[in-house]
């Protein structure tokens, strides 16, 4: 079944109502979560969780006809990684240590398609955001204050276009196109996690229009 997740399928869809939740987390704690083949960005010994809540609309391989497509919730735990080998000293890169949906068939796809680490969880934004799996959850909430400009953070999260992977010995790279990523700041308060003991909130950005994508086909490098 591995080697479903090396198909050459760019899938395309739509960007709605993206929220990125940014926090650090101790380099120790997920040091060993993370495959050989992959560098981490070391924050001063901390690393940065970029969490993605994205609805994900229109989705669909890229040439099917978008009566075939689906939609759904996506909530992933991105971390930051070094790829500035194969970006002229840039880091653009992260990888998936968790990705979650709250739907069955959605998260069995995801897991056998892709590099996701999709499973399934409870997620609700009725009273803010909250995410659950058996006894962990985050959660969040996005208020009316004025947000702070968190420029040095923009410049980190923004470049972020391209997710890594290992499978056996190759180590693969997924590019994702969008013509604009317009990543704003957002107030938000009460953000709290029980997926990592040392999580310290950063900040966090919107983006307040649909975006079209693509996320390529995954390529060994």
């Amino acid at each position: 079944m591995k080697a479903l997740k090396k198909l050459p399928i760019t899938y395309k869809g739509e960007l709605h109502g993206v929220k990125l939740i940014n926090f650090s987390v101790d380099l120790e704690e997920v040091i060993n979560k993370v495959p050989k083949g992959i560098k981490v960005r070391d924050f001063d010994g901390r690393v940065i969780i970029s969490m993605v809540n994205v609805k994900l609309k229109q989705m669909r391989p890229k040439g099917m006809p978008k009566a075939l497509s689906f939609d759904y919730q996506h909530v992933a735990f991105r971390l930051l990684v070094d790829d500035s080998e194969y970006n002229d000293g840039d880091c653009k890169g992260i990888y998936f240590l968790r990705s979650f949906t709250d739907k069955p068939w959605v998260a069995w796809s995801g897991s056998h398609f892709t590099y996701y680490q999709l499973t399934q969880a409870a997620i609700s934004e009725s009273e803010g955001f909250r995410l659950a799996q058996d006894s962990r959850y985050v959660k969040y909430k996005l208020t009316k204050k004025v947000a702070g400009l968190e420029r040095d953070l923009k410049a980190i999260i923004q470049p972020l276009d391209r997710a890594y992977a290992v499978d056996g010995q190759d180590l693969l790279r997924t590019k994702i196109q969008r013509e604009a990523w317009p990543i704003e700041p957002v107030p938000c308060e009460g953000f709290e996690t029980n997926f990592f003991r040392t999580a310290k909130y950063l900040g966090a950005f919107e983006v307040k229009k649909m975006i079209d994508y693509e996320w390529l086909a995954p390529v060994i490098i």
